[in-house]
């Protein structure tokens, strides 16, 4: 997840089906939540500290540690007309993280309440979960311009998470858009992606509210 700012408008944006918009409007709070968190307001702004927005990749590291691991086992176990191998973010937080020589496994960036592990059961949450995050990543397309202009920070030097797909944003959001609207057929599965999208939000909230907490200057 990059933070859940608002959407840049793609070129030849398809209207926002029915599910979507559901979507949209059922996690309204927690996006709005969210994007006013005291690590991510202002991130976008001149006078963004750099040292906050190593302690939000560190939190983003141990999110997407516990998401994408969830992913991962539940497609193992199924065949699925959605692959997620080349949207794959830890290893971007990782190549970030390197260039700062922050080890977010060292005792000092540990999360002090260690997060429960996520278990998807259905396609739905699934569902749920991508809609959170890759929808966030077209909010990285507009922090990724601030941060290279405020902070010096681009792809290959700090900020390879929040550049993301890059020029290829707009076909990967298609894509994840098509196999929302083609699995969330029935009312089950629609509500059990809202319940999902909704857990997701919550997670990274607590996330950074335990960096946030932990990271207070003296």
């Amino acid at each position: 997840m990059t933070t859940p700012l608002d959407r840049p408008v793609l070129n030849n944006q398809a209207p926002i089906s029915a599910v979507r918009q559901f979507l949209r409007d059922s996690t309204h709070g927690e996006h709005v939540r969210l994007n006013k968190h005291p690590m991510l307001s202002g991130i976008t702004r001149p006078d963004y500290s750099l040292d906050r927005y190593q302690l939000v990749l560190v939190a983003y590291y141990h999110f997407y540690k516990i998401i994408e691991g969830a992913i991962s086992q539940f497609l193992a176990t199924r065949m699925l007309p959605f692959s997620y191998d080349r949207r794959r973010k830890l290893q971007w937080i990782e190549d970030d993280l390197m260039q700062f020589g922050i080890d977010p496994e060292a005792p000092a960036f540990l999360p002090r309440s260690p997060s429960t592990a996520v278990e998807l059961r259905d396609i739905g949450q699934l569902v749920g979960v991508l809609y959170t995050i890759e929808g966030s990543s077209l909010g990285g397309q507009v922090i990724s311009r601030h941060l290279e202009a405020h902070l010096g920070l681009t792809a290959t030097q700090g900020a390879r998470f929040f550049h993301g797909y890059g020029p290829d944003i707009a076909s990967y959001w298609q894509q994840t858009e098509a196999f929302i609207d083609a699995t969330l057929t029935h009312d089950e599965i629609r509500d059990s992606a809202m319940s999902s999208a909704k857990t997701t939000f919550s997670l990274m909230e607590s996330l950074l509210d335990d960096y946030h907490l932990a990271h207070q200057p003296v």
